[in-house]
């Protein structure tokens, strides 16, 4: 790709819109609402604006919209689109295309750059979330092989850690507690969500993917959080109810910890506990931290 955020070749364009190089070709030669610039070498790039085109264009057509259909909505979508997140998009676009090639050097350097230029809750709220959605979405649907799904995960796992050993938070600021449930395996959204919450100046700590029942109640014991944050982004963690009716009752005989559940595991559900809180925002949970 071009060190320049505003071009991208071909090669990148087919990576992060799903679209095949000899259609955008043909689109080109046939159509007048792509003309990418050329290289003295007839090397097509596109910029930051085609790209998003091109890539809300390829939703549209994935929706059942006929080219023609998807060009207008397309058009109407980029129309209302604020410029000020165009960097933001460019960023995007960047590691899906550096995801989907395993460029672990690119990918690396796309994240740092993202996270200096945009700052951390642009960065986070902006980038890395609907990343990780489109991630998702593409290993569900097998656009992206799993190999590909873990590289990205992976190293966007790592880099947020990173983040995280960076700001300084007082010894005696109080402590939040993340905490997959038993078998999930989603841990990526509480390093963001724990990531928002240390920026407030709460200290964190992260229990890993699906823990063994009781994992959870002996951190509790051990370290005394003022909140813990349960993650289900699926149902699978919350089809054991008597576990989770275990933890409830353990919720109930520690009043000073705070407990909550989230994810779209839990959004989806009708699980109903007595004290733990199913949590649908942050703004949820700010009161116990702040």
């Amino acid at each position: 790709m071009h060190d320049s955020l505003e071009h991208f070749t071909i090669a990148d364009v087919s990576a992060i819109t799903g679209i095949k190089k000899d259609t955008l070709r043909k689109w080109e030669e046939r159509y007048d609402f792509l003309k990418p610039m050329r290289l003295s070498n007839s090397y097509r790039r596109y910029s930051n604006h085609q790209v998003a085109f091109l890539y809300t264009l390829s939703k549209k057509m994935s929706g059942g919209l006929s080219l023609k259909k998807a060009i207008d909505a397309t058009n109407k979508v980029i129309c209302m689109e604020n410029d000020s997140k165009h960097s933001s998009h460019s960023f995007f676009f960047k590691l899906l295309a550096y995801g989907a090639q395993c460029n672990e050097e690119k990918f690396s350097y796309t994240l740092h750059q993202a996270h200096q230029q945009c700052g951390l809750v642009t960065y986070l709220q902006e980038i890395v979330q609907p990343f990780l959605k489109e991630v998702g979405n593409r290993w569900a649907t097998k656009q992206w092989a799993e190999y590909q799904e873990k590289f990205s995960s992976t190293l966007l796992q790592h880099h947020l850690i990173e983040l995280s050993h960076q700001i300084p938070v007082p010894s005696n600021a109080k402590l939040v507690m993340g905490a997959c449930l038993p078998n999930e395996q989603h841990e990526l959204p509480l390093h963001i969500l724990l990531l928002q919450i240390q920026l407030k100046g709460a200290r964190i700590f992260l229990i890993g993917q699906s823990p063994a029942p009781g994992t959870i109640e002996d951190f509790v014991e051990e370290f005394k959080p003022r909140v813990v944050l349960l993650s289900a982004t699926t149902r699978l963690p919350l089809e054991d109810i008597a576990y989770l009716k275990q933890l409830d009752e353990f919720a109930n005989k520690h009043p000073a910890t705070h407990f909550f559940i989230g994810g779209e595991g839990a959004a989806s559900s009708s699980i109903s506990p007595k004290t733990i809180q199913i949590a649908q925002s942050l703004e949820t949970i700010w009161p116990h931290i702040l």
